[in-house]
């Protein structure tokens, strides 16, 4: 008979195996599953100062991450931020949260091969984001006290970003901004080690060196394929989800990614709208083929698409706005978009922190109004070049454009160029005319007016190169109001900018996943973030 001693050893005995096995289990080894997404072109450098196509956010906001992030209703939330502190919308104190680790890399010189982050890299990614390298720049080159002389090389440091305490920073403003932390909720404005910028890791970083503190780390980079594998050490412990892995394959041909997704090659994929016959009834439902095994998510973003137009080179506004009258965005919209798309008429999407957009849609489409304008206008018949390129159907919308143009007498001339090259001759001004997006990284509409329209940020973000004395003193002076005044007189600020039709803004995009019917929702944010750490699988 076993003595009473001996019984408790082998229960206990017996219990830990259980629990080994228990864990075993639910390891991120084992239950929890790889997903492979298929992105239609190879991201730039994984580098938030430089990196500049929205195309390539998918990828990066997994790896890095900001102080602040949205909420699923659009809110501010503290990310690496803990709490933060203001009493005249001049300094703000922000606390970071403790124990926050950076991702394991070379560049740490300790047992662990990482740190946790501290306020001397919060300092040191924030001035990084005010230099002249920095593409976000204008993030803070106009609100941070001593970015912009920093920014131009007249200063060594950023006068106001400063570390309190190992956890502490304040930012000092120039103005008062209320809606100053609706600039920090973009994972662009992300945090990273100090280490990360040492001279020895300049050609790697962004490169095979990509060290944040996101839910994924970076394990492998090639021109075809990124890996990336679960932070074991993520603070988010709320982050429940079951990927382990993300891949991210590179198939630039939409038909080819599709029928990649078809036989199981790739879990997910964002559907671009010149898929959306192949795989959509015109009522937007699944095709009967893909029910079974597929199922679509719709998700709406802070973005805009538009005709831009560069007021330099089209001064006239009588001609600016017949093209506006003369534009018929829910034709665009149908024929396109399938319906999956918010008519707007300005640039700032509807429902961003309560914001409505004062533009009634139904008057927007007006061809006799149009014809009066041109009338006025000193226009000749000459052609205006439009440049088109291979994104979000730029070249359809370029077409459908140009033909409701001819309608009203206007001869629109279309060039069609790669994305890349499209956006340096739209940022330097080369361009009467651009078929674009834009994916807001503001939360906010005072933000974007006062980046979109200010005359001193020109040529970026002000691509249309739009100046307005009057307007100007009108979008500055939202930095005085309470945050609910001010987003009431954006509405009214959009709307007198609008009378001077600076671009044609036709709509915001409401875009479409398609994926495994064998994952549930996919959290995803205003900003276009994916919280693939808390995705599960069915």
């Amino acid at each position: 008979m076993y003595k009473f001693r001996e019984i408790a050893y082998w229960i206990s005995s017996l219990l830990v195996l259980l629990v080994v096995l228990g864990m075993a289990g639910c390891s991120d080894e084992t239950a929890a599953s790889e997903l492979i997404v298929g992105i239609e072109a190879e991201p730039e450098r994984f580098d938030p100062i430089t990196i500049k196509n929205p195309k390539g956010f998918i990828v990066v906001w997994q790896i890095y991450e900001g102080l602040f992030s949205l909420d699923d209703e659009g809110q501010i939330a503290p990310a690496l931020a803990e709490s933060w502190e203001t009493n005249d919308s001049v300094t703000w104190r922000i606390n970071l949260r403790k124990g926050v680790m950076f991702h394991e890399s070379e560049i740490f010189n300790t047992p662990s091969r990482t740190r946790p982050v501290t306020a001397k890299d919060v300092v040191a990614s924030y001035t990084a984001f005010c230099s002249a390298a920095s593409y976000p720049a204008f993030l803070l080159t106009d609100s941070v006290v001593g970015c912009a002389d920093y920014n131009t090389g007249e200063a060594q440091s950023v006068e106001g970003i400063k570390q309190i305490d190992d956890h502490t920073i304040e930012l000092r403003l120039i103005n008062p901004e209320p809606f100053f932390l609706n600039r920090l909720t973009t994972p662009w404005i992300a945090i990273f080690p100090e280490e990360l910028m040492a001279p020895q890791y300049e050609d790697r970083r962004g490169l095979d060196l990509a060290v944040g503190t996101g839910p994924y780390r970076m394990l492998s980079r090639t021109s075809s394929e990124i890996a990336l594998k679960r932070h074991s050490a993520y603070w988010d412990k709320t982050a429940s989800g079951d990927i382990s892995s993300l891949v991210f394959r590179v198939i630039t041909n939409d038909e080819v990614r599709l029928a990649e997704f078809r036989k199981g090659g790739i879990d997910l994929m964002i559907l671009p709208p010149v898929l959306y016959p192949a795989v959509l009834e015109p009522d937007g439902a699944l095709k009967s083929e893909y029910t079974d095994d597929f199922r679509t998510q719709i998700y709406s973003t802070f973005n805009s698409h538009m005709i831009g137009i560069n007021n330099n080179t089209i001064s006239d506004v009588h001609l600016r706005r017949a093209m506006n009258f003369g534009v018929d965005r829910r034709l665009i919209v149908q024929k396109l978009f399938y319906g999956l798309a918010d008519i707007t008429g300005g640039t700032t999407p509807p429902g961003i922190n309560g914001y409505q957009a004062p533009f009634a849609v139904d008057s927007l489409y007006n061809p006799e109004l149009a014809r009066q304008e041109l009338a006025q206008s000193a226009y000749d018949g000459e052609p205006i070049e439009l440049l088109v390129h291979e994104q979000v159907a730029s070249e359809q919308i370029g077409q459908l454009f140009q033909s409701q143009m001819k309608d009203i007498g206007v001869n629109i001339q279309l060039t069609k160029v790669d994305f890349n090259s499209a956006i340096g001759r739209m940022i330097g001004g080369e361009a009467p005319m651009f078929s674009m997006f834009l994916d807001y990284v503001f939360s906010s509409p005072e933000l974007i007016l006062l980046n979109i329209f200010s005359s001193d940020k020109r040529p970026v973000p002000n691509f249309w190169q739009f100046s307005d004395p009057d307007i100007d003193a009108e979008i500055q002076e939202l930095r005085n109001m309470s945050s609910n005044a001010a987003v009431k007189e954006s509405a009214g600020i959009e709307q007198r900018i609008m009378e001077q039709a600076p671009s044609i803004f036709l709509y915001k995009l409401n875009q479409l996943i398609l994926y495994s019917n064998k994952y549930g929702d996919l959290p995803i944010n205003g900003h276009g973030y994916f919280r693939f750490n808390k995705l599960q699988a069915k």
